[in-house]
């Protein structure tokens, strides 16, 4: 790629410089307008040799570029960039600040490149020049740099996904479907005839437990079947309920419950289960469901087979469906 033309390099930004063991890097803000032109991300995919990056993913960029355009929220997380030696970084310790040439590829994005995209998606298209937080490595070489990725992305603990779904709710920041999906798991879990409730994890993941994750992922699938349309929240409750405790009469291993590929193929075939059973018994009680679904809980989940998800849902269905007949009466 041809270099750009150098343009004024008198701007500079105040900074303050951090060492730690044999690094040196600066902490400072830029304007998007002013960094992201002359900033570089090296993935696998450009550079087999050399790259260590994943693929840039534009929704996720295009996320963070709607929140910063919202007013209310802020990106308080430095970006990591390292200096390139064309970028000729300059620190003047005097006026404690640092300057550097305007080329392409002055910077490599060690860490943060989705954030840094959204930041110019929100210039481009929100027209709004937010400075970004910025931590920049001087002197590394590729081996330092990408040791660093490493280092970055693995040395970093990031809050437990149930725990944000656990804590929406004070932010309020939880949208209806959050909302409903919160109110049923606490339901569940509040249920005390239910071997279930106690099987769930509500603001982390637990090995053995179901976590707000694993549950809203699976039971979210039955959201929107018709069969929970128009029923309120009790309603709706007291049907997931009776649905969970049915598998339960009829599992010998209830464990099953707590793996996620078995949970989301359960609730995968929810609707047309309970169909059945209205269908065949007119009501959609435990006993009802039971009838139907009982054919699910012959099949072998052990089977070294069903290794993904989508295996375990091919075999509920096909378990299901052999328990479906057509009677005269309906013909």
């Amino acid at each position: 790629m041809a270099t750009a033309k150098k343009k004024d390099t008198a701007i500079s930004y105040p900074c303050l410089l951090i060492s730690q063991n044999n690094h040196r890097f600066y902490l400072t803000s830029i304007p998007v307008a002013d960094i992201f032109k002359y900033c570089f991300v090296s993935t696998r995919d450009d550079d087999n040799l050399q790259g260590f990056q994943r693929q840039l993913s534009k929704p996720r960029a295009d996320d963070i570029a709607k929140y910063l355009d919202q007013g209310v929220g802020s990106i308080p997380t430095n970006i990591v960039l390292s200096a390139q030696e064309d970028a000729k970084l300059k620190y003047n310790a005097r006026n404690k600040a640092i300057s550097f040439e305007r080329l392409d590829k002055s910077f490599l994005v060690l860490d943060g490149q989705h954030r840094l995209w959204g930041y110019q998606i929100c210039l481009e298209r929100f027209k709004k020049d937010h400075r970004v937080p910025l931590s920049i490595y001087e002197n590394l070489s590729r081996t330092e740099e990408t040791r660093l990725f490493i280092d970055i992305n693995t040395k970093q603990v990031g809050v437990p996904a149930a725990l944000l779904l656990d804590i929406k709710q004070l932010a309020q920041i939880e949208g209806e479907r959050d909302t409903t999906l919160r109110e049923l798991f606490d339901g569940v879990k509040k249920t005390p005839n239910l071997n279930f409730s106690g099987l769930l994890s509500p603001s982390k993941s637990v090995v053995g437990k179901v976590s707000r994750v694993t549950f809203n992922r699976a039971v979210g699938q039955a959201l929107d079947s018709s069969v929970l349309q128009g029923l309120d929240k009790k309603k709706k409750l007291t049907l997931l309920i009776n649905y969970i405790k049915a598998f339960e009469n009829v599992l010998d291993d209830q464990k099953l419950l707590t793996r996620s590929a078995f949970l989301e193929a359960i609730f995968d075939v929810f609707e047309q289960a309970v169909r059945q059973s209205l269908l065949s018994y007119k009501n959609a009680k435990t006993e009802s469901i039971q009838k139907v679904i009982s054919p699910i809980a012959k099949y072998s989940y052990g089977d070294s087979t069903l290794r993904s998800v989508g295996q375990v849902k091919k075999a509920v269905r096909s378990a299901l469906a052999g328990s479906i007949s057509i009677a005269p009466n309906m013909l």
